[in-house]
């Protein structure tokens, strides 16, 4: 089992490569959104919505509910699936939400995300939706979502203007723009048949931006076009760094613990014996320290497989309390 050792950490290199992002395009129909998700390299569709039967060549899977996308996420952490796929496409991230809200809202047995209580509902609503599309991002994948958009005629005083923004609802919408990367609108160029992407606005009558802090503010829409401008305003800001930190490997996957319980719980019970003699105190110590993380009365021997990460921890602890190597 791998520890962290904060004096072995590296300072984080910015990768040029799209995978490990999240990339969220919104916009008109037939700007060309999910013919960018099609260039996308060995990319997985997830069609939320049929969109796909004009692209040639396309592996695309229909999702008809969120139970189905659980059932991707799993595989897609599959080795032999890594192999294959490298980016996963959100075919629209609008049915996405609203599949997840419903799968929310069933677990709970209530009828709204609001019948929760003051926040819980959404907060419920976001930590399933980050699960899976930042978990996949932590597996190494590129994720992109693709959403409809909507225009909104706001008043400020006595004079209207149009805003367009993406076709959710305010709290879905600050739940997926809080995820994103990169985030843009795809719409007809006014001065040409080309469509473009919109990635930073001068005012907030387009919702865009990103955690890129050079990016430009309108490229034409294309795979090519979107790397290249992420890459230079990745190599701008690297620039103020003396390009120390930046590398054109694509994100590393997360590797995420494991904790093996029977192991655990052996090598817990292999300190008691020889504790217990040597200090008449132990006995209080080990409860104090069980029940830290297992709760008032609990013993280890009532420890279930679901506890594992606890009694991690308390090995941990044991460990420091009483000097063990």
């Amino acid at each position: 089992m791998a520890l962290i050792d904060l004096k072995k950490v590296e300072p984080h290199k910015v990768s040029t490569d799209l995978t490990g992002y999240i990339t969220y395009i919104y916009g008109q129909p037939k700007t060309g959104k999910t013919t960018l998700a099609a260039q996308m390299p060995d990319a997985l569709l997830l069609a939320f919505e049929k969109g796909y039967n004009a692209l040639p060549g396309i592996k695309a899977v229909d999702i008809t509910s969120w139970a189905e996308m659980s059932m991707v996420y799993r595989q897609l952490k599959d080795p032999e699936v890594k192999e294959i796929y490298r980016t996963v496409v959100v075919d629209t991230i609008d049915i996405a939400a609203e599949m997840c809200q419903r799968y929310v809202c069933d677990q709970k047995g209530i009828e709204s995300l609001g019948d929760l209580g003051y926040g819980k509902g959404w907060t419920a609503f976001k930590d399933e939706f980050n699960t899976i599309f930042r978990g996949l991002t932590q597996l190494g994948y590129a994720v992109y979502f693709i959403g409809h958009a909507k225009e909104q005629t706001v008043k400020e005083g006595d004079a209207e203007r149009v805003v367009i923004r993406p076709a959710l609802s305010s709290t879905t919408r600050g739940v997926i723009e809080g995820m994103a990367d990169i985030y843009g609108y795809a719409h007809q160029s006014p001065n040409s048949d080309m469509s473009v992407l919109t990635l930073r606005s001068r005012d907030d009558s387009i919702s865009c931006g990103g955690r890129f802090k050079y990016i430009k503010s309108e490229i034409t829409l294309s795979y090519e076009n979107l790397t290249a401008t992420v890459r230079e305003a990745i190599e701008k800001e690297a620039a103020e760094h003396n390009n120390e930190f930046i590398t054109n490997e694509r994100e590393k996957e997360v590797e995420k613990v494991e904790y093996n319980f029977d192991e655990l719980i052996n090598e817990f019970n292999s300190y008691i014996p020889e504790l217990v003699n040597k200090d008449p105190k132990a006995p209080a110590k080990i409860t104090q320290i069980v029940e830290k993380y297992l709760g008032k009365g609990k013993k280890i021997s009532m420890a279930t497989p679901n506890q594992a990460e606890m009694i991690f921890l308390i090995v941990q602890d044991l460990k420091e309390t009483f000097n063990l190597s």
